[in-house]
């Protein structure tokens, strides 16, 4: 990575499930900004398969649909630092093999397949995988096409509607 962005990961990793949420959002925010600067790193374009992101960093993306479901199943080669998407619905996880270290605004969390949780709306998770990972989200849509449940199930930032915080 760049100094920059390792210093602004480790204040996340040492203040993880202690800073404000609207903290947390403002350093991811900007860690993401830092990693998608960085000349070193490749950003997912799409979740479409074949996606280059893949073929560069190993990772494998897979898409099922089943009546009112999508599901998506990423596998994620060892030593990664991989920064999900802005969750907007509720959908259970799987982590079916692997292990990784998960930040969030919750804190840190050592996962090890097999596992299984919640996301929750406003969720987004830095991953740094120990071994090769392969996680799996389910998500309700009646949709059919991957980019029209991606645009419906996450953001790409927090000023959506569904993710303000109230004071």
């Amino acid at each position: 990575m760049n100094n920059k962005a390792d210093e602004n990961l480790d204040i996340i990793i040492k203040e993880a499930g202690k800073m404000s949420t609207v903290d947390f959002r403002n350093r991811i925010s900007k860690f993401q900004k830092q990693i998608r600067d960085y000349s070193g790193s490749v950003v997912r374009k799409s979740y479409i398969e074949d996606d280059p992101f893949d073929t560069v960093n190993g990772a494998n993306l897979e898409h099922s649909f089943g009546d009112g479901t999508y599901i998506r199943k990423i596998t994620m080669p060892k030593d990664m630092i991989y920064l999900s998407a802005i969750h907007l619905v509720e959908h259970p996880f799987f982590v079916m093999s692997g292990r990784c270290t998960v930040i969030s605004d919750k804190g840190l969390e050592l996962l090890e397949g097999p596992c299984h949780g919640m996301t929750k709306p406003g969720t987004q998770r830095i991953l740094y995988i120990h071994e090769e990972c392969v996680w799996v989200t389910v998500h309700p849509t009646n949709k059919t096409k991957v980019e029209d449940v991606i645009n419906d199930v996450t953001s790409k930032d927090y000023n959506h509607p569904k993710l303000k915080i109230w004071y």
